[in-house]
């Protein structure tokens, strides 16, 4: 089982969150472009390999949203933040605040 570090009640398994979606969506700017763009931008973009940010909510605990820095391959979960706070992932996959 997988654990994920709630920044409020601490290591709990993955079944107490909910998967909201990839970070990049919320942090892109959407501007006036045509329906077709935008449905490009979220069902056709491209899907590297490595550590990137998530979004997710502690749904069975303290309902808390939390941003979460996920390997896609090895599913492996490196760090989580609270989602207020607006890190950079550095070139060694670590968030920087």
């Amino acid at each position: 089982m997988q654990e994920i570090r709630c920044p409020w009640c601490g290591p709990r398994v993955q079944t107490e969150f909910e998967y909201y979606c990839d970070d990049s969506l919320l942090t892109e700017v959407w501007g006036s472009e045509a329906v077709q763009q935008n449905l490009d931008r979220v069902f056709l973009r491209s899907n590297h390999l490595g550590y990137h940010q998530e979004i997710w909510q502690h749904t069975h605990g303290c309902r808390g949203w939390l941003r979460v820095l996920r390997h896609n391959l090895t599913h492996e979960i490196k760090e989580s933040q609270p989602l207020g706070s607006n890190p950079v992932v550095d070139k060694d996959g670590r968030m920087q605040s």
